[in-house]
C-alpha cells in the first residue's frame, strides 16, 4: 500500500499522535477527581475524631479485685458520727472525767479541728459553761430552793411601800371593794395603816370603810408590833377596838377588858401579812401567833409549790401560803410576790364551810428605800 510521499507520511504520524495523547491526558483528568473525591484534601486540619473523644473508657472488670490495705481505716482524715472515736476522745481531753455523757460530747467536740453536724454539739455547748457538772435534777431543785430563800435574805423590807388591792366577792369575780396599804419604815420604828372602801355598785347599796393601822419597831427580825386598832365606818355608825402589846411582861391587852399571854411572834392581822417574808419560807409549815384585835389565835400555814396567779398587773410568781384549817376557825390563804421582796400580792378569805368570802388581789406596787 502506498502511504502517500514522505512529508505526508511524517505530517499523518504527528496528527495521530497527538490524537493519541489528547485522548489520553483528557481521560486520565476525567477519571481522577471521580476516585479521590471521598478523601480528604491534604490540607486538612490535624483534630482527634470525635467517636474517641465523646466515647466512655470502658470499664475492666477484674476477676480477682486486690484486697485493700489495712491502713485505710486509719488514715480517714474526718470520721463521720462514729459515737465510740467522740467517747475516747473526750476522755484523753478530760483530766477528770465526769459521769455525764453530754460533758465528754462536749470534749470531743473540742479536740475535733472540723465537728460534724451531730445534734449533740448544741447540747455540749450549753454543757460546757458548768464549771462542776452535777445532776440535772439536783440543779433544778437547787434554783427552786434559790428562789425561795434569796428574797428572804437579800430582799428587806422597802421603806416605803404602797400597795393597791381590788376587793372580789365571792366566786363570780365582782369586784365590791378596794384596799390600799401604806408602810413607814424609820429607823428602829414602823407604822403600817390600811383603808378599806367599798366602790362602784356595792357602795351605793352599802357604804363601807375600815381603817387598820399597826405600830411597832423594825429590825432584822422583822416588825414587832406594840399596838394595833382599827375603826369601821358603816351606816350605823363608828366602831373601834384596839390591841397593845406589852412585851415586857408578855401580855397582850385587848381594849374590851380581856388579857392574854404573849407569844415571842405575836403578830396582829395586818402586820402578819409583812412579817411572813422573815420566817423560814423553806419549811413545810411554819406557825405564827395572829390577833384580830378580838382574840389571838395560833396560825399554821402550810408552804406550797411556786405558782403563777393573773392579777391586774399581769402575771405574777408567787408562793402560797395555806392556813391548815382548825376545828371550827376560818381559812386562809396568802401570796407572797416572789418578783416583789415576797410582799403580800393576794390573800383570800374563807368560810368554816368551804365557801370563798372575799378574795384579795394585787393592782398597784410602789416601793422606794430612799
Amino acid at each position: 500500500m502506498n502511504s502517500g510521499t514522505p512529508t505526508r507520511r511524517i505530517t499523518l504520524a504527528i496528527a495521530l499522535s497527538v490524537l493519541l495523547h489528547g485522548a489520553a491526558l483528557w481521560l486520565f483528568q476525567v477519571e481522577l477527581p471521580n476516585s479521590e473525591a471521598l478523601l480528604p484534601p491534604l490540607s486538612a486540619k490535624l483534630e482527634a475524631i470525635p467517636l474517641q473523644a465523646d466515647a466512655p473508657m470502658p470499664e475492666v472488670e477484674l476477676a480477682h479485685p486486690p484486697a485493700e490495705p489495712d491502713s485505710t481505716v486509719t488514715t480517714i482524715p474526718e470520721p463521720a458520727s462514729i459515737p465510740v472515736m467522740e467517747a475516747s476522745s473526750a476522755v484523753a481531753a478530760i483530766p477528770e472525767p465526769a459521769s455525764i455523757p453530754a460533758i465528754e460530747a462536749a470534749s470531743a467536740v473540742a479536740v475535733t479541728p472540723k465537728p460534724a453536724s451531730i445534734p449533740a454539739i448544741e447540747a455540749a455547748s450549753a454543757v460546757a459553761a458548768i464549771p462542776e457538772p452535777v445532776s440535772i435534777p439536783a440543779i433544778e431543785a437547787a434554783s427552786a430552793v434559790a428562789r425561795v430563800e434569796e428574797p428572804v435574805a437579800s430582799h428587806p423590807l422597802p421603806k416605803h411601800a404602797q400597795l393597791k388591792f381590788a376587793v372580789y366577792y365571792g366566786q363570780d369575780n365582782f369586784q365590791i371593794g378596794e384596799i390600799t396599804h401604806r408602810l413607814e419604815v424609820s429607823g428602829d420604828k414602823y407604822v403600817l395603816e390600811a383603808e378599806t372602801k367599798s366602790t362602784g355598785l356595792a357602795r351605793l347599796f352599802k357604804s363601807y370603810q375600815l381603817i387598820q393601822t399597826s405600830r411597832g419597831k423594825a429590825g432584822n427580825f422583822g416588825l414587832q408590833p406594840e399596838g394595833y386598832e382599827e375603826e369601821q365606818n358603816i351606816s350605823s355608825g363608828k366602831q373601834k377596838m384596839n390591841v397593845a402589846f406589852n412585851w415586857t411582861e408578855n401580855k397582850l391587852h385587848f381594849s374590851h377588858g380581856g388579857e392574854t399571854e404573849l407569844p415571842p411572834d405575836a403578830q396582829d392581822i395586818l402586820s402578819f401579812l409583812y412579817q411572813l417574808s422573815r420566817l423560814p419560807l423553806h419549811n413545810k409549815v411554819i406557825s405564827i401567833a395572829i390577833t384580830t384585835g378580838k382574840k389571838l389565835e395560833k396560825y399554821e400555814l402550810e408552804i406550797g409549790a411556786e405558782e403563777d396567779i393573773i392579777t391586774p398587773m399581769g402575771k405574777l410568781r408567787a408562793l402560797p401560803l395555806r392556813r391548815l384549817h382548825s376545828q371550827g376557825g376560818d381559812g386562809m390563804e396568802v401570796w407572797l410576790g416572789l418578783e416583789y421582796r415576797l410582799l403580800p400580792i393576794k390573800f383570800r378569805q374563807i368560810k368554816r364551810s368551804g365557801n370563798m368570802v372575799l378574795e384579795v388581789v394585787i393592782s398597784d406596787i410602789r416601793v422606794a428605800d430612799e
